[in-house]
């Protein structure tokens, strides 16, 4: 009695239903996703596919090919590869076309080994997955509240504070009394660096007014102050405006905090806002 190799038998099988199904081989080969010289090497009985290749075989052919490939005979152990020359029925190849046919081959295996991990992840895997993709969009959730917020609620810039203390009344002399307290408006903001008492009076351009005095150091609890002679500044008889701007270490200032007061100036008298 004549066993068959499952080559043999693949072979009579594939040229019996190709021709019963009116089909060429590049017909079959495109339904299974194989190469002509690799569909053509089954059919003469050269080779036998690999994995994927035989799923695909499967699926186009269903149970039929396996009916056919019932295992009833003995499976010699090089039946997996090409066959020897000196084997009965064996197709010489060249060269050239054994070099084609690895070269399909590694495609067709790479073909099986992509299907084969795209199956293979484990269901810790796949929860790993979930939890990446969840971690993913609550981050970018956070940055895009914090964003929204930074928008609607821009941070406040600091501002240190001021009150004006002196001088008073309505009338000054040549020699003003500069007072002012000034502070940090908020507890962690910069220590105050130094304050500037301002003045203005008609015939100066009002962009650019003149500091008369600077207070570097308070001469007690937030108080900074100085003097400024008018008659030195030049200041003429009659209408002047004072102010004072606050610096703190960080170079934050704030402009005239407490607004600017009116005085008038009479030289050669000592007006009521000496200290």
């Amino acid at each position: 009695m004549q066993y068959l190799t499952k080559k043999e038998k693949l072979s009579n099988f594939l040229i019996r239903e190709r021709v019963r199904r009116g089909l060429s081989q590049q017909e079959v080969a495109s339904e299974v996703d194989a190469s002509l010289r690799n569909y053509q090497r089954w059919e003469s009985g050269e080779t036998f596919p690999y994995s994927y290749s035989w799923q695909r075989l499967e699926n186009f052919f269903g149970e039929s090919l396996k009916e056919a490939m019932k295992s009833d005979v003995i499976e010699h152990a090089t039946q997996d590869r090409p066959l020897a020359s000196s084997q009965e029925d064996t197709i010489a190849v060249s060269p050239q076309e054994r070099q084609d046919y690895q070269s399909s081959s590694e495609t067709d295996e790479g073909k099986a080994g992509t299907a084969n991990n795209k199956s293979r992840m484990s269901p810790a895997s796949q929860r790993g997955l979930v939890f990446s993709t969840i971690l993913l969009i609550l981050i970018l959730a956070a940055v895009g509240m914090g964003l929204l917020i930074h928008i609607t609620y821009p941070p406040q810039a600091i501002k240190p504070g001021g009150a004006w203390i002196s001088p008073n009344g309505k009338t000054i002399g040549d020699v003003i009394n500069f007072a002012a307290y000034a502070y940090p408006t908020h507890s962690g903001d910069p220590e105050i660096d130094h304050v500037n008492f301002t003045i203005y009076w008609q015939g100066v351009d009002p962009r650019k007014w003149i500091i008369a005095c600077v207070a570097r150091r308070p001469i007690r609890n937030d108080m900074f102050a100085c003097n400024a002679n008018l008659r030195k500044l030049g200041a003429p008889a009659g209408q002047i405006i004072v102010s004072f701007d606050v610096y703190d270490r960080q170079g934050n200032v704030n402009l005239a905090p407490n607004g600017e007061h009116t005085f008038i100036y009479s030289p050669g008298i000592v007006g009521d806002g000496a200290l």
